[in-house]
């Protein structure tokens, strides 16, 4: 088996050699899973900064890091506003996937 191409905007860590979708002519491609943690809608402020800065502070941690790497697994321990960020660019990107796809939920 070979791998044809990685679904990121640039290459994996785990296969530099192996190109992104980009690269291997289809041009605009991202597809990336991640991971993040949440917390109940209204939660003070204080709890959520705390959260945060103890769960950057564990994703730090050179044997986790090393342990997620040999995983293929980037930490990146952004901050609230950066996770919803992103959330908020998935949901647009994913609705006008399903949307041009013509999908509907039974």
């Amino acid at each position: 088996m070979r791998a044809l191409a990685v679904t990121s905007l640039t290459r994996a860590p785990m296969a530099p050699d192996v190109p992104t979708m980009d690269e291997a002519g289809v041009p605009g491609f991202e597809f990336n899973v991640w991971n993040g943690m949440v917390a109940p809608a209204g939660t003070a402020k204080e709890i959520i900064t705390r959260l945060q800065s103890k769960i950057v502070k564990a994703l730090a941690v050179p044997q986790l890091k090393a342990r997620l790497a040999a995983l293929g697994i980037e930490t990146v321990g952004s901050t609230p506003e950066e996770f919803g960020a992103l959330l908020d660019k998935d949901i647009v990107k994913w609705r006008q996937v399903v949307k041009a796809s013509g999908m509907t939920v039974d």
